[in-house]
């Protein structure tokens, strides 16, 4: 029978960032990384989430997840995921080669290995996803997608590099006016179709984001806030490229592509004004929350099974209100969190706590 929520079960470091050597278990509830800053904590958690996302939410450079001085680096999972056991293992070297292993069969490639453990990451950095600018909030999509729909993944890669190559063409217009004019409209119809993919999922994965994030900003409030996501309409096939197609002077003259889903911002509104220009710290810290929470049950929805909470050091960013929602909300799941102070009304129970030194962890009798 299918379990009703994803687990991490064990974990097992090598060489990953300051911890040397480290093998967990988990418990099924509540796990929480104490001690203080800069001593590991967050790299406990980056290395599960690694899982999840098949990179570091911390990086873009593999090498930077190896202890310093070692060669390579590992981590292996032992996760519970679609009522079957799974075994997980990443691995970096030195010479930026990466190694992802799922079951004893090797992964080659990244949206493969994206899927099967499913998690949801809520840290500090998250509230760029409102103050910040349309990246934070398409990143946000699109990596929420991916986990629930791998193909989505898939198509992003390809989107992506059939952009890069488009927008080396332009880039080269003015040195090589034959190549441009020969295959300019071949890279236009291989974006388009791409484009129709992707912009079709946003704005499905928006309208669901709606429904749920402004539930959970409503029962934050007492219903005296609101909030809504708006989404330019889907980009047609059709429609996108003739966008590209009838702009070539203007984007050569930018050196880039200006139309496609790579240009997307999902606008938000706390009762109905620019949340990004008009709410309070305090609101954009609610709001950042509401969507990761609503993550979590768009993910439930979707596959059947409730993906992992990781929250990295932000209980202690909320309101005592605020930090009582999210304790009391969310016990249906594995939760793993990260502080620097006690957090009496998590212990006890399901709670397991790490001690985590110098790169050491340990477990709080």
């Amino acid at each position: 029978m299918q379990c009703n929520k994803m687990q991490c079960n064990k974990i097992i470091y090598n060489n990953f960032r300051c911890i040397e050597h480290a093998e967990l278990e988990f418990s099924p509830g509540v796990n929480l990384f104490t001690g203080a800053n800069a001593q590991g904590k967050t790299s406990a958690l980056e290395g599960i989430f690694l899982f999840a996302r098949g990179k570091s939410f911390r990086t873009a450079h593999d090498v930077e997840m190896i202890r310093f001085g070692e060669e390579a680096a590992s981590v292996e999972a032992v996760c519970l995921a679609g009522g079957r056991t799974h075994l997980m293992r990443v691995a970096y070297s030195q010479t930026g080669k990466r190694l992802c292993r799922r079951n004893d069969i090797d992964i080659r490639r990244l949206s493969e290995f994206v899927g099967t453990f499913r998690a949801v990451l809520f840290c500090p950095h998250h509230l760029t996803m409102v103050s910040g600018g349309p990246s934070a909030r398409r990143s946000f999509v699109d990596e929420a997608i991916s986990q629930i729909k791998p193909a989505y993944l898939a198509c992003l890669q390809r989107y992506y590099n059939i952009l890069a190559q488009r927008n080396t063409l332009i880039k080269s217009r003015e040195r090589d006016r034959g190549a441009f004019d020969e295959t300019i409209e071949y890279w236009s119809e291989q974006l388009a179709r791409e484009g129709e993919a992707i912009s079709r999922d946003r704005a499905d994965y928006t309208s669901r984001l709606c429904v749920h994030a402004d539930a959970f900003i409503s029962d934050m409030t007492g219903g005296a806030e609101r909030l809504t996501f708006t989404l330019r309409d889907p980009h047609t096939k059709e429609d996108l490229l003739k966008e590209l197609t009838s702009n070539f002077d203007r984007e050569c003259r930018a050196g880039a592509t200006l139309f496609g889903p790579h240009k997307d911002d999902v606008e938000i509104s706390l009762s109905g004004r620019d949340a990004r220009k008009y709410s309070s710290q305090g609101q954009q810290r609610s709001i950042a929350l509401a969507m990761k929470l609503a993550e979590g049950e768009i993910s439930r929805e979707l596959t059947g099974e409730a993906p992992v909470l990781a929250l990295d050091d932000v209980l202690s960013e909320l309101d005592p209100a605020r930090r009582a929602y999210v304790i009391a909300g969310f016990k249906d799941r594995q939760i793993f969190l990260t502080t620097c102070e006690s957090l009496p009304a998590l212990q006890g129970g399901d709670t397991r706590v790490f001690n985590v030194d110098r790169g050491r962890i340990s477990v709080q009798e």
